[in-house]
């Protein structure tokens, strides 16, 4: 009782929360559904009443007048009702998929504002998946909500109705209808359990399907298919996905046969016994025709049109709003940092300190900085170095405040930065992160993309001219190739025409974004590592250039690529092990000359 008690609770807030946003987003929604709800609950009885008054006047009276009366007047409401019903049950289909759009818009926006650190969570991405399943085929969604809610309310008002009619005639007959229901009733939740129990197993299924039958099937993906011929290993993971599908299915369709088995049984014996207690009933005279006929409508009526859709809707209800509770909790998953309300100053603007900042991913216990400690002057260049896991990256994502410290703090201006409104804070930052992407939209939208909108804005000695970008990242002459230069689309998703950039020109372009934004911090995390150690050197060197006297932050595994730097920072056994010019550093013969010489011998042998 207690566990029904609380199924009830969370159905009841699940749908008040929907219903919330369906009425914000359509303000006659609600009232739609309950004038859909009053017509289904006038036909039914219409029907049970009208023709039970028919057949005692083609036995008694046979006033042909009034019979005339009462089949235009059944026909005539059937009709009305039954073109008002539709009209309303189509106006709120078409409401039903505009609020469908909405939550899937919403779903989209959430993701695009999740806090970062949720991106890289397995809770998370669980739970989205669980989400879009949740609030897909398996409720399906606001409609399949009220569906269900139609359908309980309509079978709710009729039955008042219908147990009066049967009760005047064989009060004996509700208890045969209500044990045949409450059997029935067993039934379907057995039935909506065992999808349940599918649905909990979905979203880890869905996300390997969704691998290999979507995401494998990508163009970055088609070289390695062919030249390693990967494809009887791909088969062989999408059948071992298929077949734990279909057993899963499987599981779920033998549960759901046998207990629909005995729900279709149950009732089967409950008609034939009602059947034949009204006949008993009609052959001693104790009931005339039309209420053996009447009494046998009231009780098809009863119990498939109203009690059994009312027990199998609400069952049904609870199974949906615990499916459709799962986009709630995804919804309230945290969004990005916690956004302060100071607004940083470009012109105020003096560099950036790091004070004792130790971090640790959530989740987890290891430590991937520890006490860490360094001022990046305003003007300043600075390069960080280190082998692979030496925490690069991760102290990028703090200062960029993808993640935010776990002791310690990072200062601008004298000021945490979490005091400061986190939108406006990483206005201060053009970053080019080593994944970067770039958008299957125009050239010009993708450099655009999070800049200035003023055009005379000064980047660095020229003005914030698109075609002054595309020349100082080195991309000119290639937009001005293409035949709609920068209007042209990026990848064959929209359009045919599309172009796809080479590795070099997507780069300059991820650059020319960096110079369009026109920050006073500029970042380049490993952008180039695809490339050999002399072009990444040269394309450091050429931004480096580009940027004027704006605070820079470079993070490479090259070690010669940020000579020209003025400072370099050494990061290794998750702290800074050493700071300095890359000639102070090879001087004092520590880590950082080692590891420069160790791989000047990897180029020359080269």
């Amino acid at each position: 009782m207690k566990q029904l008690l609380a199924n009830l609770i969370g159905t009841a807030k699940v749908c008040a929360y929907f219903y919330h946003i369906a009425s914000k987003e359509k303000p006659r929604y609600l009232g739609l559904v309950l004038a859909n709800i009053l017509l289904l609950s006038i036909l039914p009885i219409l029907n049970l009443l009208i023709p039970k008054r028919i057949i005692e006047e083609l036995t008694g009276g046979q006033d042909i007048t009034l019979l005339c009366l009462l089949v235009g007047l059944l026909v005539g409401g059937i009709f009305v009702l039954k073109s008002l019903i539709s009209i309303l049950q189509e106006l709120r289909e078409t409401w039903e998929d505009a609020l469908a759009r909405r939550i899937d818009l919403s779903m989209s926006e959430k993701a695009m504002r999740l806090k970062f650190e949720c991106t890289e969570s397995e809770a998370a991405l669980s739970a989205r998946q669980k989400a879009e399943t949740g609030m897909s085929w398996y409720s399906g969604g606001i409609k399949g909500m009220s569906e269900s809610l139609v359908r309980i309310g309509t079978s709710f008002c009729v039955i008042f109705g219908v147990i009066w009619i049967i009760s005047r005639i064989s009060p004996i007959l509700l208890l045969l209808s209500v044990l045949a229901v409450i059997v029935n009733a067993l039934c379907t939740s057995k039935i909506n359990l065992a999808a349940q129990e599918v649905f909990e197993k979905t979203p880890a299924i869905n996300k390997f399907y969704s691998y290999i039958y979507t995401k494998i099937n990508g163009r970055e993906y088609a070289k390695e298919l062919r030249l390693y011929h990967a494809s009887p290993l791909i088969e062989q993971k999408a059948m071992e996905n298929a077949k734990a599908l279909n057993k899963m299915d499987n599981e779920c369709a033998r549960k759901q046969f046998s207990w629909g088995i005995l729900g279709s049984i149950t009732s089967a014996v409950g008609y034939g016994i009602s059947y034949g207690w009204l006949g008993v009933l009609a052959l001693k005279g104790a009931i005339t025709v039309a209420e053996f006929v009447t009494c046998i409508a009231a009780m098809e009526t009863l119990t498939n049109g109203c009690l059994i859709p009312l027990i199998t809707n609400a069952q049904q209800l609870m199974m949906k709003a615990n499916f459709m509770s799962a986009y709630i909790g995804y919804m309230f998953f945290p969004d990005e940092a916690a956004s302060g309300k100071d607004v940083p100053s470009e012109e105020s603007f003096d560099g950036i300190t790091l004070e004792h900042v130790s971090f640790r991913y959530p989740g987890t216990e290891q430590w991937v900085l520890r006490d860490v400690n360094l001022q990046i002057r305003k003007g300043e260049s600075i390069s960080l170095v280190g082998l692979n896991g030496s925490g690069k990256s991760t102290l990028i994502k703090l200062i960029c405040r993808l993640y935010d410290v776990t002791e310690g703090a990072i200062k601008l201006c004298g000021k945490n930065i979490q005091e400061y409104s986190y939108e406006e804070y990483v206005k201060l930052l053009s970053v080019v992160f080593q994944d970067f992407k770039l958008f299957g939209y125009t050239i010009e939208e993708n450099v655009r993309l999070g800049g200035v909108q003023n055009e005379t804005k000064k980047v660095g000695a020229q003005t914030a001219d698109l075609g002054k970008v595309y020349e100082m990242s080195g991309i000119a002459d290639w937009v001005e190739s293409l035949e709609k230069k920068g209007q042209t689309l990026l990848g064959k998703e929209y359009d045919e025409s599309g172009v796809e950039p080479s590795g070099g020109q997507a780069q300059k372009l991820a650059i020319a974004r960096a110079i369009y934004r026109n920050s006073p911090v500029v970042i380049l995390d490993e952008p180039t590592a695809a490339l050999d150690p002399v072009a990444e050197y040269e394309i450091y060197n050429r931004f480096h250039d580009l940027i004027g006297n704006k605070t820079a932050i470079y993070v490479s595994h090259r070690l010669s690529s940020c000579k020209f730097c003025d400072k370099i920072v050494v990061l290794d056994d998750h702290t800074i092990k050493e700071i300095g010019t890359h000639d102070e550093l090879l001087a004092r013969g520590g880590l950082y000359a080692n590891l420069f010489q160790t791989q000047a011998k990897w180029y020359v042998a080269g």
